[in-house]
């Protein structure tokens, strides 16, 4: 894994996004509290590049992945996207027939590989229905073209007249990798698609994640819990906590050095693959902050062991510390934390 050259082209640059839920006003008239699932966000993502986004549960990945594949409306905020061809469009600010031509570009691989798949659909009909709708196969066609996605996904042709029950948890995880591909996207959000399989079966999904990637210039937003698979999988690396992002940096440097106290409680809680390390992950005191009554200063500063004064008062900013290594903590040139030795972890950087 490289960080990318100054020459590499933007794919999509999310601008200040936000998205608050409710907030509406009160039985008695005052005004209701917004829950901040996503507050504030800002990063690039480059062509061919697998973008990887971590953090607790409850933190707003999966939010922000599905605003960004425009399947929420954002509260506000950009999402700059640079087509193969024409003049950089704001998916954030496009109207559903606007946004019609740009759901070809950009897909979305969803978590749970048995609820996104409609069960009284064959897969003809479910890998097939995006080239329907958009008008660009039907017929012999259609089924010439998804009888090759399947193959491509490690699956048979034969297979198309069947049901999503006929398939096991990985086989149904290719299907939605598949479908994901029936318009040939450029990028692909990618929501915890291995979180749901057995260890061996993930291996098997992230290497074809790889593989279709190097075949097709694939530009990847991968979400996941799991730091082992992110650390194998992914480029750079963006650490999110309630709704915004704490660090982001190049994946080996983020695994050697963590510059936020909770990037590296997280990676304390990494298994160590070797039965003679030593060591015990940190635990963090209290809950993760609440998302509609936010702490004052630094969100992470109740958990935070390193806490001062102005951690309690001054909301930190994302600021960059070195080229393309950012963080959002008042003392991150004073802390010296640790990160995760490379063969303790679950495997090596490809």
């Amino acid at each position: 894994m490289t960080m990318p050259s100054a020459s590499a082209k933007t794919v999509l640059s999310v601008r200040d996004l936000k998205k608050h839920y409710g907030g509406k006003a009160t039985w008695a008239g005052k005004p209701g509290k917004s829950i901040r699932a996503v507050d504030g966000i800002t990063f690039d993502i480059y062509e061919g590049e697998t973008f990887g986004l971590v953090g607790e549960s409850g933190c707003g990945k999966t939010t922000l992945g599905r605003c960004i594949a425009r399947a929420l409306d954002p509260t506000a905020g950009e999402i700059i996207y640079a087509p193969r061809q024409g003049a950089p469009v704001d998916l954030a600010r496009l109207t559903p027939r606007q946004l019609k031509p740009y759901r070809l570009d950009v897909q979305m691989i969803f978590q749970d590989p048995i609820s996104s798949l409609n069960p009284r659909m064959t897969l003809l009909d479910i890998i097939g229905e995006p080239m329907l709708v958009n008008g660009i196969a039907k017929g012999a066609e259609l089924r010439r073209r998804v009888g090759e996605l399947l193959e491509r996904v490690g699956l048979r042709a034969d297979h198309m007249v069947r049901y999503p029950h006929a398939f096991s948890g990985g086989q149904r995880q290719r299907i939605g990798i598949a479908r994901a591909l029936a318009l040939n996207p450029r990028v692909i959000v990618c929501d915890e698609p291995v979180s749901a399989l057995d260890v061996s079966v993930q291996a098997q999904i992230l290497n074809l994640l790889q593989d279709l990637q190097a075949e097709q210039t694939l530009t990847y937003l991968f979400i996941a819990h799991d730091l082992g698979v992110v650390e194998y999988l992914c480029d750079r690396v963006a650490v999110m906590y309630v709704g915004q992002i704490v660090e982001l940096a190049q994946t080996s440097a983020l695994f050697e050095r963590p510059l936020h106290p909770y990037t590296e409680a997280l990676m304390s809680a990494v298994p160590a693959a070797n039965p003679r390390a030593v060591g015990l992950p940190r635990i963090l005191d209290g809950d993760i902050a609440n998302a509609v009554n936010l702490p004052s200063g630094c969100h992470f500063h109740p958990r935070c062991s390193f806490c001062i004064e102005p951690c309690r008062t001054q909301e930190p900013q994302l600021r960059e510390i070195v080229p393309g290594r950012l963080v959002r903590c008042h003392r991150a040139e004073e802390l010296h934390l640790a990160g995760v030795a490379p063969d303790l972890s679950y495997g090596e950087p490809a």
